[in-house]
């Protein structure tokens, strides 16, 4: 696919989706013809000198990391907090399923455990699973919880590390993590999430936004509960809704030019946020590919603009959808 010459059909047809989007909207939007306008003029080259936007640019993240560095000591708890509510979603999807309560809860509480194992992340081919696993065993054994072991293990293991959910828990446990990224509270998440990493609202962190919406596009058909399935249709609609709106706000206030396109990868619908041109003015070629990751199949996106060469990759762990190919 090609942004820039060709991109006038793709631009149009987004823009009808963005309309229909807004049908259900509690507020007033730009006439249509005047938001069209605002989403698809290129943008033009910055007024401020180059080097002056730089100068205050370093200046402004100079001092910010000169702070952040000094929280240091800080701790951090974000894990904690999501598996706290993913173990809460879990009971409430385990007792509308008639599934065991305690077990639920606790693959909840632990599913992530082996996430930032001894301190680093995906430093080598040993899924994230195998360590929760054993973090799971090792906090378990000798409890009151120790028989529940056994499910605990392979509800993580067959929700992840096989990429199917083949035991009741197993289902539970993957049904209540979606839902948690789901909805208004699953945007919350994105945009604290990628603040943890150091990632704030810009041009970059918006088309980052595409994995957002390819989840929630998916999730009413591949969640494995009918409990989770109902809970997956609501919010998906809230995800794509929150989205639609920002990027509005975002094109009608000339931050940018962003539009949201579905677009076949592979065979598989990526829900993405592209953008209409390079923050020069440049045209844009875009390039997608699938391939293996340490533990799912992940769309590739690369952007390259003809006018200033730069060149940018965005990629995701694709949901585990029907037709997703197989890992090489």
């Amino acid at each position: 696919m090609m942004l820039g010459s060709n991109s006038k059909a793709m631009l149009t047809r987004c823009q009808i989706q963005v309309g229909r989007q807004h049908n259900t909207a509690m507020h007033k939007v730009p006439a249509n013809r005047e938001r069209q306008n605002a989403v698809c003029n290129v943008r033009r080259p910055q007024s401020i000198d180059a080097g002056v936007l730089q100068k205050i640019r370093l200046t402004l993240t100079k001092q910010e990391t000169a702070y952040q560095n000094s929280q240091a000591d800080e701790v951090f708890s974000s894990l904690w907090a999501h598996s706290s509510r993913v173990s809460r979603i879990a009971l409430t999807i385990a007792r509308a399923e008639g599934c065991e309560e305690v077990p639920a809860l606790l693959a909840g509480l632990m599913h992530d455990l082996g996430k930032f194992a001894y301190g680093s992340y995906h430093t080598d081919d040993t899924p994230e699973e195998k360590n929760a696993v054993r973090f799971a065993e090792d906090i378990l054994t000798g409890t009151v919880y120790e028989k529940w072991i056994p499910a605990v293990r392979e509800a993580i293991l067959s929700c992840y590390l096989e990429g199917q959910a083949t035991t009741k828990i197993g289902r539970v446990l993957y049904d209540a993590d979606c839902i948690d990224k789901l909805g208004t509270m699953g945007v919350a998440q994105f945009f604290a999430k990628r603040a943890l990493r150091r990632q704030f609202l810009d041009d970059d962190l918006l088309i980052r936004a595409s994995i957002e919406l390819t989840y929630a596009y998916h999730s009413p058909d591949t969640l494995k509960t009918a409990t989770g399935r109902a809970l997956a249709r609501l919010r998906s609609v809230r995800t794509r809704r929150y989205f639609t709106e920002l990027l509005e706000e975002w094109n009608w206030l000339g931050l940018g030019e962003f539009n949201i396109v579905e677009e076949a990868i592979g065979g598989i619908v990526c829900v993405l946020v592209v953008p209409c041109a390079c923050p020069c003015g440049g045209r844009l070629t875009f390039e997608s590919d699938i391939q293996d990751a340490v533990k799912c199949r992940s769309v590739v996106m690369k952007y390259l603009c003809t006018t200033c060469g730069t060149e940018k990759t965005y990629s995701f762990c694709l949901p585990n959808v029907k037709g997703l190919p197989r890992k090489r």
